[in-house]
């Protein structure tokens, strides 16, 4: 499941979500990689846990590239996992081709709502659309398009 999604760094090595993710979550906080599994079991509201034999090996393998180090060892032998100024490069790489990371997952929202069935592929579209666009708003039109929608909503829970 770590390469489910893959995307390519400026080095051109393919990197998973999981990676990813755990850069970006040891970007806010040193942690554990139990504490990882835990936080992206939450995230996921159960539906993704991510097994020991895939988190240590891929911890290991970013502190081997130098992305990650061990910060100190707790008692039993817990290591404390804490990014590199070459890791949080990397994810600030990553970060900024986010087209590329939304695209990809728009490739599995098609292809999911194949399979489900999803009769208005092109009312997802636009959803997807207007939060892509949205995104880029100054705060003022943001704020005017939030209003609208919230409006759109409310007319539509009362037909």
């Amino acid at each position: 499941m770590s390469h489910l999604i893959n995307f390519e760094t400026i080095h051109g090595k393919q990197r998973g979500i999981l990676t990813i993710y755990i850069l970006h979550s040891l970007k806010k906080k040193s942690k554990s990689g139990y504490d990882l599994i835990n936080e992206i079991k939450d995230k996921t509201e159960g539906s993704w846990i991510p097994s020991k034999g895939t988190i240590y090996p891929l911890l290991k393998n970013l502190g081997g590239e130098g992305l990650i180090y061990i910060k100190k060892v707790e008692e039993r032998g817990k290591n404390i996992y804490q990014i590199t100024s070459e890791g949080r490069k990397l994810l600030k790489n990553l970060i900024k081709h986010k087209n590329q990371m939304e695209e990809k997952f728009n490739q599995f929202r098609r292809l999911i709502a194949e399979i489900i069935g999803e009769k208005d592929i092109e009312l997802m579209n636009i959803l997807f659309n207007i939060r892509k666009i949205s995104l880029g708003l100054p705060t003022n039109q943001r704020n005017e398009l939030t209003k609208n929608l919230e409006k759109i909503l409310s007319d539509i829970k009362i037909k």
